[in-house]
């Protein structure tokens, strides 16, 4: 049987019988794949205990171009992301980008760049002693660049226009979902915000939830088949204790 052996990041799991699980990946060599991995775990197959949601494996894979579904021949860890589930912030946020990422990086096809990205990023966040609350904020926004579709901004108006997301443009009548007015008038802002800045980003939870709403809005306008994320809710859940952070912005926000 032939074999190949890629670094992948797992994305999602789905209960596929009994006696296994369909673990889908996102590959450096080919892209995104699916795999069946056994639900029982013992000494001589613990593959279950690997497969945790936004871990970055070694996985050695066979290599069969007619099958929709791969069997794992072997895997190591090459980062469990240990860190991210002793959080309560953080493990909220790997829900909701577990099954993000799974709607979204659908290409059978290899993305080099892709795939470098998801590394850092959730290396950074993995190992970053800094407050995490922005930090699927960034990674949203960050991720447009790397998809080809981040918005191109025009410079604002003098008088504050609302902003429509589908065209890129400031007008007084914006097709389907938009910014308002004061809400556009921190875009130029927000669109600065980068791994090393995202903890200067002083925002409350309800502005979060709307940056967060407004960002999945663009994400659906601008993607094909891109449908409500199940998780969002556990990730609204998330107390202003646990987020801590002041307004930047109160009156343009909410």
């Amino acid at each position: 049987m032939r074999t190949f052996i890629t670094p992948a990041i797992v994305l999602h799991r789905t209960r596929y019988s009994d006696r296994y699980s369909i673990y889908h990946l996102y590959t450096l060599g080919r892209g995104r794949v699916g795999v069946l991995v056994p639900e029982r775990t013992n000494k001589r197959n613990p593959l279950r205990e690997l497969f945790r949601p936004l871990s970055e494996l070694e996985v050695t894979l066979e290599d069969n171009p007619k099958k929709e579904l791969l069997r794992v021949q072997e895997a190591r860890i090459i980062d469990p992301h240990h860190a991210v589930y002793l959080d309560a912030v953080k493990a909220a946020q790997a829900m909701f980008l577990s099954e993000f990422l799974y709607r979204v990086c659908l290409s059978p096809e290899a993305d080099r760049d892709l795939y470098r990205f998801l590394s850092y990023a959730l290396t950074l966040w993995d190992q970053s002693q800094r407050s995490a609350a922005n930090f699927h904020l960034c990674f949203l926004l960050r991720l447009l660049d790397v998809l080809g579709i981040a918005p191109y901004l025009p410079l604002p108006p003098l008088e504050p226009l609302p902003f429509c997301l589908l065209d890129h443009v400031y007008t007084e009548a914006p097709r389907g979902v938009s910014l308002t007015a004061e809400q556009a008038q921190h875009l130029s802002l927000f669109s600065r915000m980068t791994f090393a800045n995202m903890h200067c980003f002083r925002y409350h939870r309800g502005q979060r939830q709307l940056i967060l709403d407004r960002l999945l809005d663009y994400y659906r306008l601008h993607l094909h088949d891109f449908p409500p994320l199940k998780c969002l809710p556990i990730l609204r859940q998330l107390g202003e204790e646990e987020l801590r952070g002041q307004i930047l912005a109160p009156d343009g926000m909410e």
